[in-house]
Order: C-alpha cells, then structure tokens, then sequence
C-alpha cells in the first residue's frame, strides 16, 4: 500500500524530502489524523466519513459509551489498518471551568513506546 506523505512541518517526525510512504504505521497515523479531523459530509461520496468530533463530544446527550462506540466503528470501517497493527484508544472526559474536557488517546504499540502515539484534545 502507498499513501501520500502527510506529516506537517512542525511534526517532530518530519521528513522535508518525503512524498509518499509505504510504512504501515505512517500510513496509519495519516489515516487517523483524516477521520479525527474531518466532519461528517466534509468528503464527497462517502457522507458518513468522519467523526464530527466537536459536534459528538459536546452534544448532550452523548456519554463516554457513545463516543467510543462511534470511535471504533469509523475505525473499523476507515482505518481498518489500526486494529491490524494492535492499535488501541482511550477516551477521557474531564470538568472543566466553562466546557469539559476530552483527552482522545490513539496507541500504535509497534510505534516503540509507550505513551500515546496520537493525543486530541477537545475544550
């Protein structure tokens, strides 16, 4: 498989001289950033594509349950390639002063390490 490189230049694991990769967790980890960042309806096709992450974790209705549920099944349905390389998240709902706070943890364990390989934040 060969995705388009697409690491940012403020990444600590940037390559300037990159375009494209074969490496099954680079590949992962673009594909990640894609479904965390995109809405719903955003890609033309596939209107279920995306996790509307702002619009989910502050709805108020939502609970920790939901929202791993909905997690897991984009993943599956997505990024497939995730669960192939072991990959794991946790989902961490904090009170916050004027809105709450949810840590979104992304494991990658063949990565090298044990802290997360993805961490969204949302206020």
């Amino acid at each position: 498989m060969i995705e388009i490189y697409n690491r940012e230049p403020g990444d600590p694991n940037y390559k300037s001289d990159v375009l494209e990769t074969t490496d099954p967790i680079e590949i992962c980890i673009g594909q990640l950033k894609m479904l965390l960042m995109t809405i719903k309806g955003e890609v033309l096709g596939d209107p279920s594509f995306g996790l509307s992450l702002e619009e989910l974790v502050f709805s108020m209705e939502l609970s920790q349950k939901s929202l791993t549920d909905e997690i897991n099944r984009q993943l599956t349905n997505y990024v497939p390639i995730f669960a192939q390389l072991g990959g794991y998240f946790d989902v961490q709902f904090y009170a916050g002063t004027e809105r709450d706070i949810v840590y979104l943890n992304f494991f990658i364990p063949s990565y090298g390490n044990k802290s997360p390989t993805i961490t969204l934040k949302l206020t």
